[in-house]
């Protein structure tokens, strides 16, 4: 992996003057470099905390601080105020608007108990995203570009939450439950810590573990770990930051006739390069929000796992954002059938469950080949657990093989799916023709046989880190 990086790093340099001149800029003094600038999440969002955003988070802080020791049962009424009257002021009132009208709309809806009507109004708000004229109507709501992307993502994470919310209320047996009011939504959907960037918690979640901090009158009991957690997410913060003015990752492939001058190895160290750069950067986007909502009681869904010790598609879903997992898995998958019904509607549910990931993320041509990659990488995994499950297959398998060979084989027919992964997610993060460039390269048979080894010997360790660190 070293000399992987080290090949990359060196591509970096060596084609510098060739990549688009407004991928880099002027990086830190001390540094004396230029920095990779090329993806816009982590660009605007460090534009983000550079100016009054920190500000909403201290206030958030200072005011459960105050409200949990005067009046703890108004904590959370009070948040749902606040984010609303944040948002406002950081985007403007006419989107922060549109996603309070988004969540009174869904609560209204979810007082009928017709899930169907739910999700329905969550479809037509999502395509109004990337559908004209939407689209434009969206974008004008907001003075810039960078207010623009918060503003998706904010509405984008608020209808997660809404069908989350309007989903448990309608399991309820009783008519009017408690902990499913107006307010108890506002609090939930515009908890300021998780509204702009996520992870996004289940309500079911959110509602047992704010119930247990409705009397709570210390409030900043968890500190300590709190300012640990901080300190940790800004040693990662620095390490990206330090990596954009080394590595040249995003520009390199936004330059496809750059990149194909690249060796086997320097591909190989600029796809880990790029995974390894995506799961600390949400690592950081998730860490903020997560932390400071320790000082609440509120435990998020854990930080993204390191995708360098995944080599599953399953895992990969499980481990790297384990909310959306999660509310993947309770409101889509189980419902229609999942693992418990047969392997058709299992099928049928793992098809339903893609199209909406597709479908939320944006709907893009790169999303497209990215979720069916994902899809058939999935009901591959599924298909072949179940005929190692199999009655004679586990019989001939404890017979005949030791578990250092069964470990090895089930890697090595895992080998081909693993590179599917890579390349897919590279889709994901770059561009279809990044991957097919790269699907070209590997494919080669020389070079497959050489990627195969060395995917093999990665399987091999990251099944025993699983041993001792297993997926939640």
């Amino acid at each position: 992996m070293g000399y992987m990086l080290y090949c990359a790093y060196r591509f970096s340099q060596d084609h510098k003057e060739q990549l688009k001149v407004a991928d880099l800029a002027p990086g830190w003094t001390i540094l004396g470099r230029k920095k990779d600038i090329h993806d816009i999440e982590w660009r605007e969002w460090t534009k983000r905390m550079r100016t009054s955003f920190p500000l909403f988070y201290l206030g958030q802080v200072v005011l459960g601080a105050a409200t949990g020791r005067l009046m703890p049962k108004a904590k959370f009424p009070l948040y749902g105020l606040y984010g609303v009257v944040s948002l406002a002021v950081c985007l403007g009132w006419r989107p922060a608007g549109v996603v309070l009208l988004q969540a009174a709309v869904t609560f209204a809806l979810s007082r009928l108990r017709r899930p169907a009507l739910v999700w329905g109004f969550t479809i037509i708000v999502m395509t109004t995203i990337f559908i004209e004229p939407g689209y434009s109507w969206h974008y004008n709501l907001v003075p810039s570009y960078a207010k623009y992307l918060i503003y998706m993502v904010t509405l984008t994470l608020s209808c997660l939450r809404g069908v989350s919310f309007a989903m448990e209320f309608c399991r309820e047996m009783e008519p009017n439950p408690a902990g499913y009011s107006l307010l108890d939504l506002l609090a939930y959907n515009f908890y300021w810590p998780l509204l702009t960037s996520g992870p996004i918690i289940c309500y079911n979640s959110f509602k047992e573990q704010r119930s247990s901090q409705d009397n709570d009158q210390s409030g900043l009991q968890n500190l300590p770990m709190v300012l640990w957690g901080l300190t940790r997410l800004l040693f990662w913060f620095l390490c990206v930051e330090v990596f954009l003015h080394y590595f040249y990752i995003h520009a390199v492939c936004d330059r496809i006739g750059v990149l194909k001058k690249a060796s086997v190895f320097t591909l190989y160290g600029l796809i880990y390069a790029h995974v390894q750069f995506f799961h600390v950067k949400y690592v950081v986007f998730y860490g903020l929000g997560s932390t400071l909502a320790r000082l609440d009681g509120i435990s998020a869904p854990p930080q993204p796992r390191c995708v360098a010790t995944v080599y599953q598609f399953a895992d990969m879903w499980r481990s790297f954002d384990p909310g959306l997992y999660k509310w993947l898995v309770r409101y889509i998958y189980w419902p229609l059938g999942g693992s418990r019904s047969g392997l058709p509607r299992q099928i049928a549910a793992s098809i339903a469950t893609f199209v909406f990931v597709y479908y939320w993320h944006g709907a893009s041509q790169n999303l497209f080949v990215w979720a069916a990659l994902q899809f058939f990488g999935v009901l591959l995994e599924t298909l072949a657990r179940r005929f190692m499950r199999l009655p004679v297959v586990k019989e001939m398998e404890m017979k005949y093989l030791s578990a250092e060979s069964s470990r090895r084989l089930r890697t090595l027919l895992n080998t081909g799916p693993f590179v599917a992964l890579m390349i897919s997610n590279l889709v994901f993060l770059t561009s279809p023709q990044v991957g097919a460039h790269y699907a070209t390269m590997l494919g080669r048979p020389l070079v497959a046989l050489q990627t195969a080894t060395v995917l093999f010997c990665m399987a091999q360790w990251t099944v025993e880190i699983r041993k001792q660190v297993p997926l939640t």
